[in-house]
């Protein structure tokens, strides 16, 4: 962070000696009206037999004998020791080299990770049209992030050698950096967004592709556009979109790895697979980092991927808590590596650097995590006669409404359920549908809290959020 330079005082007049002609001492120096007067306490001097300037700098001299004949030899004056010419340009060059050297490194840093940044330069951009309305910029911003998932043996392309590469991590962001609050909004992956071949009509009667009925196929089926995804959203929940980040989750293990792995609050016993974790307060190197958010079957995991939604929160809260704990220094050494190998965003450094600060800023108890109700249990979408068909979930339009208008519209005002865009009544569900399930990480830092209390834990020197350590 940026200071404002100091101002050095380089007048030294206060640090001359001061001269005195061969004349009686007054008792005090006239003091020039710009110039504080030091001597107001001193005391006049007693009269002294007139002597050459010089000496002593104003101390009586010591009594010295007169050679015969009366004359004094002339007394040699006494030299003064010179700073040498070298020394304070030698300083002033460290000095410049030191501060050379930081802005050289900092510029150097942000060359890299402006260069990671950059779009490709055929990327689409999110349109001006579903962006925050401008009288609200600056007051909150709105974006939405995407976990590139490439799950092998999933193939939803026409391309046989695509692993698909899917948006099975929906999180829609409300920054609210007016009120001092971040908003998370999971929107589960195989929500249906589709019923008529395969394609999302909007309300301004723009169509977009979608491959397998479901939102997470969006992107993917219109070239891999997340702009494409988020005019969906846009249209079908009416949440403005100003910016996009993507994660590319199969670097997720060397991700957390990098960070020296991620400290994370379990909650019940998981195991699948020949993978297994133990409830509790446990430090996640990559792959059990994996698991963890991958994890959508066996015990407690009944209602498969919105039971991983919510899992998925801890590892959020986790990862908060390390961010918090890392200096500036470690953040922006981070930097290049993260958007280099990991992260792909159209927001410029300018933009992320006001979201870092904004984050830190904010209290966990303000940061706010829900998801879309939905109807389970529907039919599956897309059979035919040798294909069983997707198996979706059906978005709840009347609880998605209440959710939004309670949380996420404080500067657009509410929206009715009338007027969302979702295909709730295209498609056969039930009556009953999940839970918003509405959490703040501080609900969850208390858990992990507790676990550390009660030394539940397999981290070295773990503590509270509040410093307190972990229990025996």
């Amino acid at each position: 962070m940026s200071q404002t330079p100091r101002h050095i005082k380089t007048d030294r007049s206060l640090n001359r000696p001061t001269e005195r002609r061969a004349e009686k001492a007054p008792a005090s120096r006239p003091v020039q009206p710009a110039q504080p007067d030091f001597f107001a306490e001193e005391k006049p001097a007693p009269a002294e037999p007139p002597r050459r300037a010089g000496g002593s700098g104003g101390a009586k001299p010591p009594r010295r004998s007169t050679p015969a004949g009366g004359h004094e030899p002339p007394r040699r004056r006494k030299k003064k020791k010179k700073t040498p010419l070298w020394l304070p340009l030698a300083v002033t060059l460290a000095v410049l080299a030191v501060i050379s050297g930081v802005v050289v490194y900092a510029v150097g840093m942000v060359g890299r990770v402006e260069e990671n940044l950059r779009p490709e330069e055929d990327a689409p951009s999110i349109t001006e049209e579903i962006q925050t309305l401008e009288e609200y910029k600056g007051d909150v911003v709105n974006i939405l992030v995407c976990g590139i998932d490439y799950e092998e043996g999933r193939n939803y392309s026409n391309d046989p050698t695509s692993n698909d590469g899917m948006t099975d991590m929906i999180l829609y962001c409300q920054f609210d950096i007016k009120g001092g609050a971040l908003r998370m909004l999971q929107i589960p992956r195989n929500s249906l967004v589709a019923t008529k071949s395969r394609k999302v009509a909007l309300s301004n009667g723009k169509t977009y592709a979608a491959t397998n009925y479901q939102i997470n196929s969006v992107a993917l089926s219109n070239g891999g556009s997340v702009a494409a995804l988020a005019e969906v959203i846009y249209d079908q929940y009416k949440l403005p979109v100003d910016y996009y980040v993507t994660v590319d989750m199969q670097a997720l293990v060397e991700m957390v790895d990098n960070f020296g792995g991620i400290e994370v609050y379990i909650p019940h016993d998981m195991s699948f697979a020949g993978s297994a974790l133990k409830q509790g307060y446990r430090n996640l190197d990559g792959t059990s980092a994996e698991f963890f958010v991958r994890c959508r079957h066996g015990q407690g995991y009944s209602n498969s991927d919105i039971d991983r939604l919510n899992m998925q929160r801890y590892f959020y809260a986790g990862l908060f808590k390390r961010v918090r704990s890392m200096g500036i220094t470690d953040v922006l050494n981070q930097l290049p590596l993260v958007f280099n190998n990991y992260i792909h965003t159209d927001m410029d450094l300018t933009t992320i650097a006001k979201m870092l600060v904004s984050f830190t800023r904010i209290d966990s108890a303000n940061i706010m995590l829900a998801q879309t109700p939905v109807f389970m249990g529907v039919p599956n979408v897309g059979v035919t006669d040798t294909f069983d068909g997707y198996s979706c979930v059906v978005p709840d339009a009347g609880s998605i409404a209440e959710l939004l208008n309670t949380y996420f519209r404080s500067y657009t005002g509410p929206v009715s359920a009338s007027e969302l865009n979702l295909v709730t009544n295209d498609w056969p569900h039930g009556t009953a549908s999940t839970s918003a399930n509405v959490q703040f990480v501080g609900q969850l830092d208390k858990e992990s809290d507790d676990a550390i209390l009660g030394g539940n834990t397999d981290v070295a020197g773990a503590t509270t959020t509040d410093g307190q350590p972990a229990g025996q």
